[in-house]
């Protein structure tokens, strides 16, 4: 299974965090830096934490030492205020509910690092390396051979962020047109203090603060924000996050943030500082907000733009740039505030596994991800079309799983008109749930995909259709095509047509598109008798050529793409075979032999 991350960069990232219980109780804690190649050398535990402590606490077996602090219950249901005054630490610290014990509190922003500390590979003689502020790819010269940005361009992706302010909401531009005069403006939820879970290091990470700042200048900068009645973010509560996480997993994140126990559980790609606990707490909170106050009808629609991103994250588990899951959180808390049925559409380029394994046994949640599966080889492996809830929740998995790269807008907007879509209906949600990650946004450094802004637009369009939306930031990468993706977004979340872009389909996005419909044409009466009979694997390929063709994609196009995505994935099979060879050639001659010999041994002829 791959790492999420560009190979090039795993190498210099691993969780990070203070481990003095004496800093970790001050409010201006230090960020420790913990080497990339021997990262436990870097890691030094407090003197009164006994090893089998650290050792019980990573495996999760002591829960009575997790819970050595338990947090109070929630001492009643109801949520704070919807439209409340954001201004800072006060405020946020205003905006908490009395369960809200369990986190560390308002914390203050760290001092910063110590560049190169970790040991990144570079020369002392030479110039310090650089790297591309929109996508992260190392700089040669000025302009990124990867994106295309400029530095000279640097100040251009934050313009406007300092003056949108984050300790007040803007009330909507005079002169400006409501989606809907009885639900009233569209919300828009942000807080500068997510900006705070950072890692910090001198390569930089692509789950950084700096994409919150670029969506949000970008909104404002165009307006967008006036538009939009801002509404204050606010921390999770503990009732709210016990509903999809466990107790274990709550106070875990606290004892890894807090320092008092080293994070060695923590994938090396997901870094943890002393902010970090808040910051998700703040994601999952302001997710949930926005979802209870669309169930109420207190706003048509809502956005939140909101990190660290959440649909990896797992009941008990902490994975994928992800510690609480955002999606999840808010379509509990939907459904507490009265939503029955609750569709969660994920088209974030990584499958929410997350978000899939807390509802797979849920038919009151349907989840349905677009995402690319690369036969189980890309991050995080999990989201074949076969995967399809189990139990009561057996129908109400959706998984679109593209086996390549270089999905189109085409794929997309088929998978929509062909699976999403007529399913929604059929399911008949009270609220969907975007989890909208943008690292299928053509440019993004992970994704590897090549959809427009126009799609993400459309795709939003045809939901809000169904049922009232609210859209969750999730992962995207490039700055400047997550900050235009969410924009496109949120001009159709305020009532303005988008561009709708051809349903054609590439090769590898009709036969996914079949798969789905395969999977589900039992369970969806929309889907009953949609996809062809498929005779083998070459017969399918066959008969897509020819609808790709007569569809207006181009049969020949469509030839040389398959013949493109055929060789590369022959290629990967032959260096995959040769490594075998190289490790394995001796060890299964050896078996072959011994086993030769036990038929001869036991009388019996080979054939």
């Amino acid at each position: 299974m791959i790492s999420p991350y560009p190979v090039e960069q795993q190498q210099h990232h691993s969780t990070c965090l203070p481990f003095s219980l004496e800093s970790a109780a001050s409010a201006d804690v230090t960020t420790t830096k913990c080497g990339s190649t021997q990262p436990t050398k870097s890691i030094m535990a407090p003197a009164n934490c006994q090893p089998g402590h650290i050792l019980q606490v990573l495996q999760g077996s002591s829960q009575q030492q997790l819970m050595s602090q338990p947090a109070a219950e929630d001492s009643q249901e109801t949520l704070p205020p919807a439209k409340q005054q954001l201004s800072g630490a006060a405020s946020a610290a205003a905006t908490e509910s009395e369960d809200d014990s369990w986190t560390s509190g308002q914390p203050v922003s760290s001092p910063g690092y110590e560049e190169f500390e970790d040991g990144d590979a570079w020369d002392p003689n030479g110039p310090l390396p650089q790297y591309c502020t929109n996508c992260t790819a190392r700089l040669h010269v000025p302009e990124c051979s990867d994106c295309g940005h400029s530095s000279e361009q640097d100040s251009k992706l934050f313009d406007s962020f300092d003056s949108c302010g984050s300790g007040s909401h803007a009330a909507p531009a005079a002169g400006s047109k409501p989606v809907s005069s009885a639900a009233g403006w569209p919300i828009i939820i942000w807080d500068d203090n997510m900006l705070l879970h950072e890692e910090g290091k001198a390569v930089p990470h692509p789950e950084r603060p700096d994409r919150l700042r670029a969506v949000i200048a970008r909104l404002a900068r165009n307006g967008l924000t006036g538009r939009c009645q801002r509404v204050g973010a606010r921390t999770a509560t503990k009732s709210e996050l016990l509903r999809v996480h466990t107790q274990e997993h709550l106070h875990r994140l606290r004892l890894f943030c807090s320092g008092a126990v080293p994070a060695l559980s923590m994938p090396s790609d997901t870094y943890i500082n002393q902010h970090t606990l808040h910051c998700a707490a703040l994601a999952a909170g302001s997710a949930a907000e926005a979802a209870v106050q669309v169930v109420r009808g207190e706003a048509a629609h809502g956005a939140a733009i909101i990190r660290p991103p959440g649909h990896h994250a797992e009941s008990n588990t902490a994975m994928g740039f992800c510690f609480f899951n955002n999606a999840a959180v808010a379509a509990r808390a939907a459904q507490v505030a009265g939503a029955q049925r609750v569709l969660i559409l994920d088209w974030d380029v990584h499958h929410g596994n997350g978000t899939q394994h807390i509802f797979e046994q849920d038919p009151s949640v349907l989840y349905v991800s677009l995402h690319r599966y690369d036969r189980g080889s890309f991050y995080p492996g999990t989201g074949a079309s076969e995967e399809v809830g189990d139990g009561r929740g057996e129908g109400y998995t959706v998984n679109v799983p593209w086996d390549a790269g270089n999905m189109r807008n085409g794929d997309y907007m088929a998978a929509m008109q062909q699976v999403i879509l007529p399913i929604a209906r059929e399911f008949l949600p009270s609220l969907i749930i975007i989890s909208a990650g943008f690292d299928a946004a053509e440019g993004d450094p992970i994704g590897g995909c090549l959809l427009t802004p126009d799609c993400f637009g459309a795709m939003t369009a045809q939901l809000m259709a169904v049922a009232p939306t609210v859209l969750l930031l999730e992962g995207g990468y490039n700055l400047s095509a997550t900050a235009t993706s969410t924009e496109a977004c949120l001009r159709v979340l305020l009532g303005e047509q988008p561009t709708y872009p051809a349903a054609c389909p590439s090769p590898f996005g009709w036969l996914a598109i079949q798969a789905a419909k395969k999977a589900h044409c039992r369970y969806w009466s929309c889907l009953a008798g949609a996809y062809p009979q498929l005779i083998g694997h070459q017969h399918s390929l066959q008969q897509q050529l020819r609808l790709a063709g007569a569809a207006g994609y181009g049969a020949t196009a469509a030839a040389q793409q398959f013949e493109q995505d055929n060789n590369e994935e022959q290629e990967w099979e032959n260096e995959e075979g040769e490594e075998y060879e190289a490790e394995e050639g001796y060890e299964v001659c050896e078996r072959a032999g011994e086993e030769t010999e036990g038929f001869e041994d036991n009388g019996v002829e080979g054939t």
